[in-house]
């Protein structure tokens, strides 16, 4: 089988590009703290199942979800929740947003630390 010479240029080029992800509007952190003052169900809806989730009965729950695509490797968001399953704070590693890492509790629009 035989490759026209026009075709293989356009190949060199898509054939890198087929391999990157690239990164999504919104990074994960943008979207958790949009969910904070909401229920855990509701980003769990948007999500997915965390990987993690666990807590002390009464106290609340942490739940942690994982990234590995889309040039996000590494990054996991953590949300934390009050008693009644209310998102009270957000954490994230760096790569998760464009603040690189932080923390949002609730009335907060700034990253902590």
């Amino acid at each position: 089988m035989r490759i026209r010479s026009w075709l293989l240029p356009p190949l060199v080029v898509a054939l890198p590009l087929a391999g990157c992800a690239s990164t999504p509007t919104h990074y994960p952190s943008e979207t958790a703290t949009r969910y904070v003052g909401k229920r855990l169900l509701d980003l769990e809806m948007h999500w997915s199942t965390p990987e993690d989730i666990g807590g002390a009965g009464g106290q609340g729950q942490k739940a942690t979800w994982r990234f590995d695509q889309y040039n996000l490797a590494g990054c996991t968001v953590t949300a934390h929740t009050d008693a009644t399953g209310i998102i009270r704070k957000v954490e994230w590693t760096r790569g998760c947003g464009p603040k690189g890492t932080g923390t949002v509790a609730v009335g907060s629009d700034e990253p902590e630390g």
